[in-house]
């Protein structure tokens, strides 16, 4: 009797013409069996959890991985197109530092790269190969829901290792774009002034003939057809027509429209940069005082007003400075 309370029998009927199977565990043996069971049990449910945690830990990754890559690859462009900025920017400092010297100014201190970046060099890898030795980054990358931080395989930190220092890359190179353009800006500002001035100025020198004509005293020392002694020819004389046109070499302001004595009617011109120009022995005056010509401009006709001239011509001089220089030396064309 006490036997059968410690067994369970099983008794399983394999047919009506066929003796039945009877199998006898005994109560203890089913209790820890079912015990081990249930254990069995848990331990697949975690296998099966922990499975499917990993495969969306290795899908979450993929992701990732996917992500940097296509980051790498756009900030390898954005690279090579801040390196061709560079490159660029290089020829232009190049081209103001030439320009600085044909308009006299001194040349920044600054060249080339500014004191700030240092200079770079060597041997460069492909983006792929590059070396992780030295970058001090942490292996990790958080999660978007729950925050968690994911181990990340070595190839998914190597990209995001490789695109920090690339990213580092890029934004020095921009800081010396930004810093290097404010630069030029500046010089371009000195530039355009300084073109500005000599523009101002190659229009206000004397550069082409007055009048057409031809050339029938030369300017410094004559025998003067008034006196018949030495004297000095303080400007040049051009035979023309009477009615000839004389027209303005450069521009300027009108200080003297008046007649003279000696010169006849006549016309002085302030070219600035203390250059002047004379007409005289016009026949015809056609600015007044105060007036501004630009180069070409008519100023008035030939004459031969005056007791000092002989025939129709024009006498054209030129001072700098308050003193007589050749005007041919002002005459280009």
């Amino acid at each position: 009797m006490k036997e059968s309370e410690d067994s369970l029998t099983v008794i399983i009927f394999r047919g009506a013409r066929s003796n039945p199977w009877r199998l006898k565990f005994r109560k203890s043996v089913l209790k820890y069996g079912m015990i081990f069971g249930l254990v069995l049990l848990f331990v697949q449910g975690g296998i099966i959890t922990h499975y499917v945690y990993q495969w969306s830990q290795l899908k979450e990754l993929g992701e990732i991985k996917q992500e940097l890559t296509t980051s790498r690859a756009r900030t390898s462009n954005f690279s090579t197109e801040v390196d061709g900025m560079k490159r660029r920017m290089l020829v232009l400092e190049t081209l103001n530092r030439k320009l600085q010297t044909m308009f006299g100014l001194e040349a920044d201190e600054i060249q080339g790269l500014p004191s700030g970046l240092p200079g770079q060099g060597g041997e460069e890898l492909p983006f792929e190969e590059m070396p992780l030795d030295g970058l001090q980054e942490e292996a990790s990358w958080e999660s978007k829901p729950s925050g968690e931080k994911v181990m990340m395989s070595p190839e998914v930190s190597k990209i995001e290792l490789t695109m920090e220092r690339k990213i580092s890359e890029i934004k020095a190179g921009l800081d010396w774009l930004s810093q290097q353009t404010e630069l030029e800006n500046k010089i371009l500002e000195e530039l355009s002034a300084a073109a500005q001035k000599k523009a101002n100025q190659w229009a206000s020198i004397p550069s082409i003939w007055p009048v057409k004509g031809v050339l029938t005293s030369k300017f410094g020392p004559r025998v003067s057809p008034f006196t018949g002694k030495k004297a000095l020819h303080a400007g040049i004389d051009i035979g023309a027509p009477t009615g000839t046109e004389v027209r303005s070499p450069a521009s300027g302001k009108v200080v003297v429209a008046a007649y003279d004595g000696r010169m006849g009617k006549f016309v002085r011109i302030d070219h600035g940069y203390g250059i002047e120009t004379t007409y005289g022995h016009m026949s015809k005056i056609h600015v007044k005082y105060g007036d501004k010509v630009q180069r070409g401009d008519l100023v008035g006709l030939v004459g031969s007003t005056g007791k000092f001239s002989t025939g129709p011509h024009l006498h054209y001089q030129v001072a700098v400075n308050d003193r007589v220089v050749d005007p041919v030396h002002y005459i280009l064309d």
